[in-house]
């Protein structure tokens, strides 16, 4: 089916190249099976793309009563991770159940909820529950503190030490940017991962069907949204980033169709602001979802 698709492929791949991008590319309709893309089985660090397997796990702990959604969490600002949204900017001390903070962190990519789940479950028992439903290509290796601790130190030294810091093997300067040390993942297997999330294939009906509605209210809609966003047509997903790092995992349901996408970039280009690349991502989510829609 790959081969099928592969004028569009070298399409998306040029549109990419032409935006400062590199990257994989896997897209799946949840029904048929049929798929495109390219570069599925490169591991690539996560960044807050690597909150939607949390949560998997998150969600697997509260059916299995190991962890009550209900269950308050002591939320402190002097301790609390930093980052841009929900919790991580609040200024006193708060209390916030479990499933709230899983929401916060997938809705608002909320740093300082991640962390506090991370802490309660531990991540090497998160990778552990991972391998055991099947994804052993996904693997956490430290909080989010980890991350935007580097990225403000990047920042004084500038965007170009990101784009431009690669080491032979694959690797890079800056740990949560180099796979063999960062939170990672394939394109492969986060597209399995919502294939059976979708087909009620992982943990019990009812976790996915809570995760599912979960994702629904991501408030970041400038990647695979952008232009596929309309009143008939639903984008459920995580984005994801951090430096040079521009990612995008979810599920385009139009109509009777479910066709799943997961976008792995990074770019060339020493910029925060890079609405080019945003769009080339969008553009290729659009180009896959109509060429496997039944």
């Amino acid at each position: 089916m790959l081969r099928e698709h592969a004028a569009l492929i070298a399409d998306i791949e040029r549109d990419w190249a032409a935006a400062g991008l590199s990257g994989s590319l896997l897209a799946r309709n949840l029904d048929t099976g049929a798929e495109l893309g390219f570069g599925a089985g490169i591991a690539w660090p996560l960044a807050s793309v690597i909150k939607l397997p949390l949560a998997v796990v998150v969600h697997d702990a509260f059916e299995r009563g190991e962890l009550d959604p209900a269950e308050p969490f002591e939320l402190d600002p002097d301790r609390a991770t930093s980052g841009p949204t929900g919790v991580s900017l609040f200024r006193h001390p708060s209390r916030v159940a479990a499933e709230d903070l899983m929401q916060l962190a997938l809705a608002v990519s909320d740093n300082a909820a991640t962390d506090a789940l991370l802490e309660r479950i531990g991540i090497e028992t998160v990778t552990e529950r991972l391998a055991g439903f099947g994804f052993a290509e996904i693997v956490l290796r430290h909080p989010m503190r980890a991350i935007y601790g580097m990225s403000g130190a990047v920042a004084e030294v500038g965007l170009g030490l990101a784009a431009g810091a690669t080491t032979p093997g694959g690797g890079h300067l800056i740990g949560e940017l180099d796979p063999h040390r960062a939170n990672v993942g394939t394109a492969r297997a986060l597209l399995d991962l919502l294939d059976r999330l979708w087909t009620d294939r992982i943990s019990t009906p009812a976790a996915c069907a809570r995760l599912r509605a979960a994702l629904g209210h991501q408030l970041t809609r400038h990647r695979l949204a952008v232009e596929l966003a309309s009143d008939e047509v639903r984008v459920l997903s995580k984005t994801g980033t951090f430096l040079d790092l521009r990612h995008e995992a979810g599920v385009v349901e139009a109509g009777p169709d479910r066709v799943a996408v997961v976008a792995l970039t990074r770019s060339s280009i020493p910029a925060s602001v890079q609405l080019e690349a945003e769009f080339a991502i969008g553009h290729a989510g659009r180009l896959a979802v109509d060429a496997l829609r039944g």
